[in-house]
């Protein structure tokens, strides 16, 4: 199964320039290629990967990159309403 992004598909979208940031960002969109998957579990991942996949992965390496401790003080936390479930959605299992 093909990765749903790529390096210089996740660093356009963050609009990073340069390398410094290459090695987090690759494990950033390895786990969020990873986490994607498992969710999407109906998708047999052949053919064109779903743009909606595609979005998925791309939000989570963004909010990874931007958000590198597990735990915020301060700031108020609001999930975004059509964020990574919603667009996973019609590719996941019943059973999920």
């Amino acid at each position: 199964m093909a990765d749903l992004v790529s390096l210089a598909e996740a660093k356009d979208f963050l609009r990073v320039d340069g390398t410094d940031d290459d090695g987090t960002l690759t494990v950033l969109i390895a786990a969020a290629n990873e986490g994607v998957t498992e969710l999407a579990d109906a998708w047999d991942g052949e053919g064109d990967v779903p743009e909606r996949l595609r979005l998925a992965a791309l939000m989570l390496v963004a909010d990874w990159f931007e958000n590198r401790e597990a735990v915020n003080v301060g700031t108020s936390v609001v999930p975004m309403p059509h964020g990574v479930r919603w667009l996973t959605q019609p590719y996941r299992s019943l059973a999920t």
